[in-house]
């Protein structure tokens, strides 16, 4: 559950930060050529949560964006990219300090997220279109998420909303198999005979993001 917990932050945060700074920067035409307004994460006012489970219980927490950019066309967002610290993650339900630790350290090992040889995770926006019929979801995002140097294309829904002063982003729940970027400790579709040792390969992310105005 811990790689999942992880692996959704690090998905989550990821996407969400792109669509809200791709929003944000609505004016911009291309990377080289900002003709609008540009618009800067909040990291104070802005969450990616995720959360892990396996037999008889679950984890949760967050993780941190480093930095993100988005383009756009008009009103469209057609480009953008964002990284994620995957040495930041965090829990937040175990008290006790030394358990915390040492579930937080075994996340960023080689059974995880090999932090020591991959640091960062990536995602680049391939596209992001209005959708209808979707509440409360305004937008369908569409990328491409680099885990432990692995990259495999992730969509979800988002609503987006844009004031003169800021972009907010917000997802439901949002379900990513760990495995599809080789995060495979204690994953029963990969091992077998772990009876209920297993951790779920599903993890699940939810994002509520602010970017402002600078």
């Amino acid at each position: 559950m811990k790689n999942k917990k992880l692996l959704s932050v690090v998905a989550a945060l990821v996407l969400v930060a792109t669509v809200i700074r791709a929003q944000a920067d609505g004016p911009e035409s291309s990377p080289g050529a900002a003709s609008g307004p540009a618009y800067a994460f909040n990291e104070k006012e802005s969450t990616l949560y995720w959360e892990g489970s396996k037999p008889g219980g679950k984890h949760f927490g967050t993780i941190e964006v480093i930095n993100g950019s988005a383009v756009t066309d008009g009103d469209r967002i057609v480009g953008g990219t964002f990284q994620i610290d995957m040495s930041s993650i965090k829990n937040d339900d175990i008290e006790n300090e030394g358990m915390r630790s040492r579930l937080l350290d075994h996340l960023r090992s080689e059974d995880f997220f090999y932090v020591d040889k991959f640091p960062t995770s990536t995602f680049e926006i391939k596209s992001v279109e209005p959708v209808s019929g979707a509440d409360p979801a305004s937008h369908k995002i569409t990328g491409e998420l680099t885990i432990r140097g692995n990259t495999r294309e992730v969509s979800f829904p988002a609503d987006i909303s844009m004031t003169d002063r800021a972009i907010y982003a917000k997802t439901g729940e949002i379900s990513l198999d760990r495995t599809e970027w080789e995060v495979n400790h204690k994953s029963k579709s990969v091992f077998a005979g772990l009876k209920d040792s297993f951790i779920d390969d599903d993890m699940i992310v939810k994002l509520d993001v602010i970017l402002e105005r600078n």
